[in-house]
């Protein structure tokens, strides 16, 4: 895989990881409700991808959810983290090819 299916891997699973993190946040006060996790692998040739979603196993307060707006928030600003890395990523790799054009002509 190269560098640009890599960062487009990183970028699908920032955007699936984020949906889940909005989904639990808005459900936060659903009784019973388990949060839940984006389940990610590496790809041998590079990059990640998504092989599921899985329940927070954490036990859920008195009649309530799981759901901690406060881990929440770290996962927010982690995959907002990794989202803009790849996007740096792919930026980095457009100059690099302008670059390599400007060369040429």
């Amino acid at each position: 895989m190269d560098v640009v299916g890599i960062a487009l891997s990183g970028l699908r699973a920032a955007s699936a990881g984020l949906t889940v993190q909005a989904g639990n946040v808005a459900n936060q006060l659903s009784d019973g409700y388990k949060a839940k996790r984006v389940d990610l692998v590496a790809e041998a040739s590079g990059g990640v991808r998504v092989s599921g979603v899985s329940a927070d196993p954490t036990p859920a307060g008195p009649g309530g959810s799981n759901v901690d707006l406060a881990t929440e928030a770290v996962q927010g600003m982690s995959l907002e983290l990794l989202y803009k890395a790849n996007l740096k990523v792919l930026r980095t790799q457009s100059e690099l090819d302008k670059a390599t054009l400007d060369l040429r002509g």
